[in-house]
């Protein structure tokens, strides 16, 4: 009698303490992205050069745990790349020594929303590894910029204008997770994230000379932060 009051108080206590455990968490990231390939050349014969700067990103992400080593996660993410307008000018400069330039630009914009699965392995009591990859919409937005050249002779103008594009984004990485109590814990992430998206309708002028075209940029990133998240 005594060995089945006892399987049922373990039973109860574990059922309970399982219930107890925390199923999701909500959290936010802030920090870096760091553009990489073509998306960080600032090479003017290169086509696919993106002339970008390091970046900021912002991260709000969501979990929900499945089992024991897998997690569902849904994350927003929004980057922002100033570009190296001084670059492009100093490379036009160089390869017309006689003529001076000019210019000014905007930033490059990504919008994501990632879905994807975190597996989970155990690094000690309080602190696990998660390999991990999402995928899911992209909305990037180019870079308007404006470029004035002059010589004795004449001036030209080159104006390009900013457009959105939709795709399919990616990234490929692993979070870390360090419990600081019963709600909340460190839950930073190391990606790198691309994607795969075209922007219709790309006008570049050159002195009223309208040419229209589709782009298709290659943003690849490496991305780190500062993260907490609540667990309940």
């Amino acid at each position: 009698m005594k060995k089945y009051l006892f399987l049922i108080a373990f039973s109860i206590t574990t059922i309970t303490i399982y219930a107890q455990e925390s199923k999701y968490y909500l959290g936010i990231s802030y920090g870096k992205s760091f553009p990489i390939g073509d998306f960080a050349s600032d090479d003017f014969s290169n086509s696919d050069a993106g002339f970008s700067k390091i970046g900021n990103k912002l991260d709000i992400y969501a979990g929900n745990v499945l089992s024991e080593n897998l997690t569902f996660t849904l994350v927003f993410r929004y980057q922002n790349f100033d570009t190296d307008i001084d670059a492009l000018l100093n490379t036009l400069e160089t390869n017309n020594p006689e003529t001076n330039f000019t210019g000014i630009s905007e930033a490059w914009k990504t919008y994501s929303f990632l879905a994807g699965i975190a597996y989970k392995l155990t690094i000690g009591e309080k602190f696990s590894l998660y390999p991990r990859l999402g995928l899911g919409p992209m909305l990037v937005t180019n870079p308007q910029f404006s470029i004035t050249s002059t010589n004795e002779n004449t001036n030209t103008d080159v104006d390009r204008s900013s457009e959105n594009g939709l795709g399919l984004g990616y990234e490929l990485g692993i979070g870390l997770k360090r419990d600081l109590g019963k709600h909340f814990c460190l839950m930073p992430t190391f990606t790198f994230s691309s994607g795969f998206v075209t922007i219709p309708h790309v006008e570049t002028t050159i002195d009223n000379t309208v040419t229209t075209s589709n782009s298709k940029p290659k943003i690849i990133t490496f991305n780190l932060g500062l993260s907490l998240a609540y667990k309940f």
